[in-house]
């Protein structure tokens, strides 16, 4: 049987965030075994709006050019929202005007508000590219729902993320207690509730009773807020800014956490969540998008409502205090990463929908 000719288009390597994750991830899997050829696109760099827009108008010649010499038997195309959306409604609708069929991949934590808020016009498009694309990629079913609300005709396919499993957990037994967020450093993360929720078990007495260190990865818009906010509040011997961590660093500071946090406001299905689960770590998070298919309240952590900075508080002091609580969420992560987000279900998934639209 020949091989599906798949061009896949998104973010650069460059840009961070999951969406970049899942396509790296997608880029290193062995496609062959699948017998699939992928080639990528990509279509998106961080800068300003002349850079952006420029280096899309190359892409969309590229991709134009690639029609014609590549010949893809099919698109896989990953959208968030605002441009994101823009940009690939008209990739979507030149692979309609040439025949090809096409894969819309959705990863926003923001495309129901996107939607909601919009114009009549916007919403219109938004429905005609989620009823004509041959498939939309969800991440979760809490985001099957949604987007079927908007468009009844959409043929969705819930893609949970995926992640590679380590071959060891997490050092559960560390003398120091390290509580780890991974994500751009925006309002949406919650950052500074976690911050005020660290402020409040300081004060009594929690962080240095049990040695608690908040490990901070990540760069962005609030990062200077964040750090005035530790500095005016003497949080400074808890808490440290990583910067941007990635690759071999990042599996450094996963395998030596033993609490991952992360308060967002709303998320699609975080991949940092599927890698701290991965590592075999208690996961504290909020009730947003599909997190609740990767951390279950009272099996491998707890789940609390967006903006409860009392909740944050108390849920982070309860898998604080009590070793063994961490042991068992820790033992419950792992077991919940295997049986449903290792990434060899993953591939065999992508590549069943590919065949059932070419009908192979």
């Amino acid at each position: 049987m020949s091989k599906i000719k798949v061009l896949m288009m998104g973010s650069h390597n460059s840009v961070k965030g999951g969406i970049t994750s899942v396509i790296t991830q997608m880029l290193n899997h062995n496609w062959d075994k699948e017998s699939v050829e992928m080639k990528f696109l990509p279509t998106y760099v961080e800068g300003g709006a002349f850079k952006r827009i420029f280096y899309f108008l190359k892409s969309y010649i590229k991709f134009l050019t690639l029609i014609l010499t590549y010949k893809p038997d099919l698109l896989h195309i990953h959208m968030s929202h605002n441009a994101s959306f823009y940009r690939k409604y008209i990739i979507h609708k030149t692979c309609k005007i040439f025949g090809i069929k096409d894969v819309v991949h959705l990863h926003s934590s923001e495309f129901k508000g996107f939607y909601s808020k919009g114009s009549k016009r916007r919403k219109q498009r938004i429905r005609s590219l989620l009823k004509e694309c041959d498939r939309v990629f969800v991440l979760g079913d809490k985001w099957n729902e949604t987007i079927v609300q908007m468009e009844s005709q959409a043929k969705t396919v819930v893609l949970n993320n995926t992640v590679a499993l380590p071959k060891v957990t997490t050092n559960m037994e560390s003398k120091t207690l390290s509580i780890l967020f991974l994500g751009v450093l925006v309002e949406r993360k919650g950052v500074m509730d976690l911050l005020k929720a660290a402020d409040k078990l300081n004060k009594e007495g929690i962080l240095g009773n049990y040695h608690v260190k908040f490990k901070i990865g990540g760069t962005g818009s609030e990062e200077e807020k964040l750090k005035q906010y530790v500095n005016s509040n003497e949080l400074s011997d808890f808490v440290d800014f990583l910067g941007w961590v990635s690759g071999e660093g990042k599996n450094k500071f996963l395998s030596d956490s033993q609490i991952f946090v992360l308060p967002s406001y709303n998320e699609g299905l975080p991949i940092s969540i599927l890698e701290a689960i991965s590592w075999g770590i208690p996961v504290v998070s909020t009730e947003v998008g599909s997190v609740n298919e990767a951390v279950i309240n009272d099996y491998n952590g707890h789940i609390v409502r967006p903006g409860e900075v009392n909740s944050l508080t108390e849920a982070l002091k309860r898998v604080i205090v009590d070793e063994n609580l961490r042991l068992k969420y820790s033992e419950n992560s792992r077991i919940l990463a295997e049986e449903k987000f290792d990434d060899k279900y993953y591939y065999q998934a992508i590549t069943n929908a590919y065949k059932k639209i070419l009908n192979k």
